[in-house]
């Protein structure tokens, strides 16, 4: 979590405790559901002393083939591409050389569940090229490899495919790529400048995307019988991926005066 400066000033009267502080209290955006009837069960706050991020919690996927998509970065675990700072997680694309290279990293292999209410706190790289996301991908592919055991995507943004928008996007084999089965983008403003939640509420009935908190859209389980995990493959372990990715297919072309793409995360959060 971010860190700030505090003031406090303590009054004792009759048993009550009271302090301020000289830092402004951050916007609230958790669902009253969540307050009430979920626990913390997993997070990172990016608080840690060293400038490495928590290696109990994350690995790096490493690599410049393309991912499938055609990006032009070569993912690398240098802090050059990501580092911790001031409470915070910045995720850089950067060009050195006329190359790119960035950070890509996911909790596989060190934490994966089902169901819960997942929340980023970040602020998305805007500059045109890039394609930030804060996703999810299953744990071991019960269904086979994608996209047939599915994708969750919490937030990605494209500058030169939806301009100031990021989309909530959903995969599996019933609709995918080009085509996801759900799919539902919102206006963010000043994305890269200011602080924005970005969540899912994932069930056994459903998947619901929020952006501060609130609701932009929902997928239903549709209950197939049989034929059930093409459409919903949403009931097996899934774990956590963040990343910058440039150029590529959704990413598009990149401004030849762009040097850096940075994504910046204060926390994550996992509910159940």
């Amino acid at each position: 979590m971010k860190k700030c400066n505090l003031f406090f000033g303590v009054i004792l009267l009759s048993g009550i405790f009271l302090a301020a502080t000289s830092c402004s209290s951050k916007k609230d955006t958790l669902p009253d559901f969540v307050k009430n009837d979920m626990k913390l069960v997993w997070a990172d706050e990016f608080d840690g002393e060293s400038d490495e991020p928590n290696a109990a919690n994350w690995i790096f996927k490493e690599g410049g083939h393309g991912w499938g998509n055609n990006e032009v970065q070569n993912y690398t675990s240098k802090r050059d591409n990501s580092y911790v700072s001031d409470g915070t997680l910045k995720i850089v694309a950067r060009k050195d050389g006329g190359k790119w290279t960035s950070a890509r990293m996911v909790t596989q292999y060190k934490k994966a569940m089902t169901y819960g209410y997942i929340e980023f706190r970040a602020k998305v790289p805007a500059v045109k090229g890039s394609w930030p996301a804060l996703w999810l991908l299953p744990e071991n592919n019960v269904y086979g490899t994608w996209p047939r055991s599915g994708e969750i995507d919490v937030m990605e943004a494209s500058a030169n495919m939806w301009g100031n928008k990021v989309y909530a996007n959903l995969h599996c084999l019933s609709g995918h790529g080009g085509t996801p089965i759900s799919s539902k983008g919102v206006e963010v403003k000043k994305m890269d400048k200011k602080w924005h939640t970005y969540a899912v509420n994932w069930t056994t009935e459903g998947i619901t995307w929020y952006y501060d908190g609130k609701v932009i859209s929902e997928y239903r389980n549709p209950h197939n019988n049989e034929d059930n995990w093409m459409a919903w493959p949403y009931d097996q372990n899934f774990h956590i991926l963040m990343n910058v990715a440039m150029g590529g297919n959704l990413g598009g072309d990149i401004d030849k005066k762009t040097e850096r793409a940075v994504m910046e995360v204060d926390y994550i959060r996992w509910y159940q």
